[in-house]
């Protein structure tokens, strides 16, 4: 385990999320607000909850009372077999942070377990409510665990209104300090050597599991990455989501075809990072290669007129006229990044959204344009790149900037 920055700004990144956390519920006139959601708990608390998002998480939620009292509700086996340490990985009073811990551990077993035994985590969260705060109004959730659970927890503190929160945690977490952007690009210096150096080993006869692979392999070797949670090899597909196919499928990549690599990797502290790198494989069409010359100098032009207090949809309707008029519709754009890979705010049109964000300086978002050429030698074929860029006074600065294959760095727009 290592941190990429001192420990000293650890603590500092830890003061700041937590105390956002706490004005958010003193704003909502919260008596406690539960979190479970695995970017929430990892944005208050510094915690992995669960080894992935779809996996049985051994945590079961953070219940904070206004004061900042924090009780954890934890799985049988974690308690019997991780005896919860002050300082520790749940602790929710880690160095920087605003919150008190509660004296009990409340074990209300596993996220499978309490779907046969609702009542149980019910009880415990009544329990540590009526321990913490009796005579609560107001609780917020950024999410239901199980519909059961929730309302047996309901029947057990009538009176109490229940506040939907995971909307607005959602926009607290999109404004960054300055050490959590120092965290997210040290972050992404270490992605970014990685995947460099994985995408450039490739050759014709390789398979896309291949690359998987190995991408896996290297990010495991660095002691600063807490998590490789993302591990995508986009090919062309009309029958798939958007057009193409995400996972490795056990395509053979051939000379003149285009591999990508789209990798992110959570480290220690709770950054992640969501960088991605198209190359084509030795010689090509004159087609190919103009187009994917063309995806990625146009995302840098269009990047250079991108300032705070634009709307997300302006820039969104910008690349679709881009690409419109090129002949190459745009597939996605990207999303926001900080404890999740994948956050607010959403890049879509005005009419696809209800939260059109206005851009705000130390947001950080992930700009992955996305199109197909069609090719009659090597077929349909995937143009995709991804960076991440944090939004500043005067624009959008790239984070870590890494070349692209086969691309002369003084060629793009905004290393002008």
């Amino acid at each position: 385990m290592e941190y990429l920055i001192s420990e000293e700004k650890i603590a500092k990144i830890r003061t700041y999320r937590s105390q956002r956390v706490w004005d958010l519920m003193k704003e909502h006139d919260l008596d406690f607000l539960y979190l479970w959601d695995y970017g929430n708990t990892r944005y208050a608390f510094d915690i992995m909850p669960r080894f992935h998002p779809e996996s049985d998480g051994a945590l079961m939620g953070y219940l904070i009372s206004k004061e900042g009292v924090v009780s954890v509700l934890l799985s049988d086996s974690f308690v019997e077999h991780h005896p919860y340490q002050p300082g520790g990985l749940y602790d929710p009073a880690k160095p920087g942070a605003v919150w008190t811990p509660d004296s009990v551990v409340r074990s209300s077993g596993s996220e499978s377990y309490m779907r046969s035994v609702p009542t149980r985590w019910a009880r415990l969260t009544a329990e540590a409510i009526n321990a913490n705060g009796p005579g609560a109004k107001r609780i917020g959730f950024d999410g239901i665990l199980d519909l059961g659970a929730f309302q047996a927890l309901q029947k057990l503190t009538p009176g109490v209104e229940y506040v939907g929160m995971g909307f607005d945690m959602a926009k607290t977490r999109m404004i960054k300090s300055a050490e959590e952007l120092e965290l997210m690009e040290a972050s992404c210096e270490v992605h970014n050597r990685v995947l460099w150096k994985g995408m450039s080993e490739v050759e014709p006869g390789w398979v896309d599991f291949q690359l998987a692979s190995r991408m896996a392999q290297l990010f495991a070797l660095e002691p600063s990455v807490e998590q490789h949670c993302l591990n995508i090899t986009y090919s062309y597909e009309p029958g798939g989501a958007m057009g193409m196919i995400w996972s490795p499928i056990g395509r053979v990549y051939k000379e003149g075809e285009v591999i990508s690599s789209d990798c992110g990797i959570m480290t220690f502290g709770s950054a992640t990072t969501d960088y991605g790198r198209t190359r084509i494989l030795g010689e090509t069409t004159t087609k190919i290669r103009d187009a994917y010359n063309w995806n990625i100098l146009n995302c840098h032009e269009l990047l250079t007129k991108i300032k705070p207090g634009m709307k997300i949809s302006a820039m969104v309707e910008m690349f679709i006229d881009a690409h419109e008029k090129r002949g190459m519709p745009l597939v996605m754009l990207g999303h926001g990044l900080g404890t999740n890979m994948d956050e607010m705010p959403q890049m879509n049109p005005a009419d696809k959204q209800e939260y059109d964000a206005v851009l705000e300086e130390n947001m950080v978002l992930c700009i992955e344009p996305t199109c197909v050429v069609f090719d009659d030698t090597h077929g349909p074929q995937l143009l995709w790149f991804e960076d991440q860029w944090v939004v500043e006074k005067d624009g959008l600065r790239r984070m870590a900037p890494l070349s692209y294959f086969d691309i002369d760095d003084k060629d793009l727009a905004t290393m002008k």
